[in-house]
């Protein structure tokens, strides 16, 4: 489902986040340049979730995940950088793993990635959810398949769960080697929606690729319906005043020294 109608934008309160009509049903935000450099805690209470437990990894372009309960949460708290902090604004200290995915299955947690190019999908169903980050190489690791088979494993059925495929550098402008494009696409059986992932590129040896469509097919061959994939429209590369964008700007981080990215994530229905 790739309609710019299923993507709408909200704003309160200085904070500005897409989210998808697919998953209305669930807390979820796909964060964007005017967030920074607030951090997922500020996110979640926006979406009137528990912003000490709002849980992230330290992500490393692989293919592992963690459960959000799992991760160790330090008895310390500091103040955000909202004015005039109130306890629901304070941000708990964590201990990140080095994983690219959260599975939240508690229903005070909320899971989070950040992106600045590389593909934010949040995944939805009754009894959990999960936040992935999926750059080449994990989309090359199969990092979505990895974490939908937690799912089905533990008796989801692919049928019941929702996939929001967030704001990502666009195939048209996403520049890969030949031989980048072949460990993605390796991943897929040959099918019209592989070849359609792929595009011409001016430059010998390169080719355009929408890691956005591989991840879509990925999952389709996983099992969920198409009807209940959706794809943003938006291209971080192509969109600077909206998104933060490594491939265009060069450097992921301010004057400050803090890093520029979006922030996506999701909790379970409130």
């Amino acid at each position: 489902m790739h309609s710019s109608k299923m993507w709408v934008w909200q704003q309160t309160e200085g904070f500005r986040w897409l989210q998808c009509q697919l998953l209305a049903d669930w807390p979820h935000a796909f964060g964007c340049r005017d967030i920074h450099p607030h951090k997922p805690p500020q996110l979640a209470a926006q979406l009137k979730l528990p912003p000490q437990r709002a849980v992230w990894g330290h992500q490393v372009h692989g293919p592992d995940w963690i459960w959000a309960d799992e991760v160790e949460l330090a008895a310390t708290t500091h103040h955000s950088t909202l004015p005039e902090p109130s306890s629901e604004d304070r941000e708990v200290v964590v201990t990140r793993p080095q994983v690219d995915a959260i599975i939240a299955r508690q229903g005070s947690d909320s899971a989070w990635v950040c992106t600045a190019d590389c593909v934010p999908i949040l995944v939805a169903s009754r009894e959990w959810v999960a936040a992935i980050h999926a750059g080449w190489r994990g989309t090359a690791a199969r990092i979505l398949p990895n974490v939908l088979q937690q799912f089905t494993q533990a008796g989801i059925p692919a049928e019941q769960i929702r996939i929001a495929i967030g704001p990502a550098i666009s195939g048209a402008v996403y520049q890969v080697s030949e031989a980048v494009a072949e460990q993605v696409l390796q991943t897929l059986p040959p099918s019209p929606v592989a070849r359609s992932a792929l595009l011409e590129d001016p430059h010998p040896g390169k080719v355009r690729l929408d890691l956005r469509q591989v991840n879509q097919a990925q999952a389709q061959l996983y099992g969920i319906p198409p009807q209940h994939i959706a794809l943003s429209p938006h291209c971080t590369l192509s969109q600077p005043q909206d998104f933060f964008s490594y491939r265009r700007d060069g450097s992921l981080k301010d004057e400050q020294g803090r890093h520029c990215v979006q922030w996506s994530g999701i909790g379970l229905r409130a």
